[in-house]
């Protein structure tokens, strides 16, 4: 009976150690947390034979975790749907979400995942994390300016990758004679509260 009684005090004992831990929150999950909201535009432009050329994507989202007061270990998250992509040209959407270069219907999503911010000097931030598109993933350091708003947040700021480094460009379009390797992201994102 005496080992009966130790054996469940021991039990009792670790479950109640247990229980606090387990509903401590993270620091990143214990931040105000914010999701996108309509008005937001994710856009690009791009250099094919000499000429900038624009695009935007259509379906989007983000989410945010960040606390004004104490920004470092905030978080965001974009997953973008690829086959979204919109240049104003329905040919040229085709030819983007094919398989040289989006790959959309085997890659149908594009995600940045951040989990710190660096402050600037000028007050905005760097979020840094990493993109995946394409199946490649490299670090991505994505300057943000963040601005409060009479319904939430504003996050923007633009960004330049390399096409390229993410295998966007295959058969001829490996090439940079025609379409540049570098494009310009451009960000306006409206946040709310999450419900």
């Amino acid at each position: 009976m005496t080992n009966y009684l130790i054996a469940w005090t021991a039990v009792a004992t670790l479950f109640a150690g247990a229980c606090p831990a387990a509903e401590t929150p993270t620091a990143a999950t214990a931040l105000p947390h914010y999701v996108q909201a309509p008005g937001s535009s994710l856009t690009f432009t791009f250099v094919q034979e000499g000429a900038a050329n624009k695009g935007s994507f259509k379906q989007f989202a983000t989410e945010l975790r960040y606390d004004e007061k104490a920004p470092a270990p905030g978080s965001l998250t974009v997953k973008v749907q690829m086959a979204s992509v919109d240049t104003g040209d329905k040919d040229r959407n085709e030819m983007i979400t094919g398989t040289d270069l989006f790959d959309a219907h085997k890659f149908p999503m594009a995600q940045y995942v951040a989990s710190s911010f660096a402050k600037r000097a000028d007050g905005s931030f760097d979020a840094i994390g990493k993109l995946t598109a394409r199946g490649m993933t490299r670090d991505l350091r994505l300057p943000l300016k963040i601005t409060r708003t009479a319904g939430g947040l504003e996050l923007s700021g633009e960004s330049v990758i390399n096409r390229l480094d993410f295998g966007i460009g295959q058969g001829d379009w490996k090439s940079t004679e025609s379409v540049g390797d570098e494009v310009k992201l451009q960000y306006k994102v409206a946040l709310v509260k999450a419900p």
